[in-house]
């Protein structure tokens, strides 16, 4: 009896066992930072500033976007990936926008929320960036929540 090739295959259901009794899962959350978008806070005394993310969940940092030389807009579109420690969904996120710079230490250009327990949708949120309570842009994202199993 051939062990591959065989023309007759096996039906297999996902989320279950080879006995089909259920399989546990998790949930992950997969989070875009989508694009910075028309920052108006400036630090550099030539030209625009090399704006980068900080990322945090729950206060944790998650990770950062890679440095964009020269631009007060960009489109970025960096995935990360976590588990919080309880449903998703309440997971607080947080996003410090900085100012790369090569002599010195990096500036602060802004920050911003997110919380998707309050929110109708988790696509294509504005997350709305301030420096000492003064609007100076915004950031694009999307967050996704997704059930994988555990194997």
């Amino acid at each position: 009896m051939p062990l591959f090739g065989s023309k007759k295959e096996k039906k297999a259901k996902v989320g279950v066992d080879a006995g089909g009794a259920p399989v546990e899962t998790t949930k992950i959350v997969e989070l875009y930072v989508d694009s910075i978008n028309n920052i108006t806070r400036k630090t550099d005394v030539v030209g625009e500033i090399d704006p980068y993310v900080i990322v945090y969940a729950n206060d944790v940092v998650v990770g950062k976007t890679k440095p964009v030389n020269n631009t007060n807009s960009v489109v970025i579109n960096e995935l990360f990936v976590f588990k919080s420690k309880g449903d998703p969904i309440t997971t607080k996120l947080r996003f410090e926008l900085m100012d790369k710079d090569d002599i010195g230490d990096d500036d602060e250009v802004g920050s911003g929320g997110f919380n998707p327990a309050v929110e109708e949708s988790l696509d294509n949120q504005l997350v709305h960036l301030k420096y000492k309570g003064k609007d100076i842009g915004s950031l694009s994202i999307t967050m996704k929540i997704k059930e994988i199993l555990l194997v």
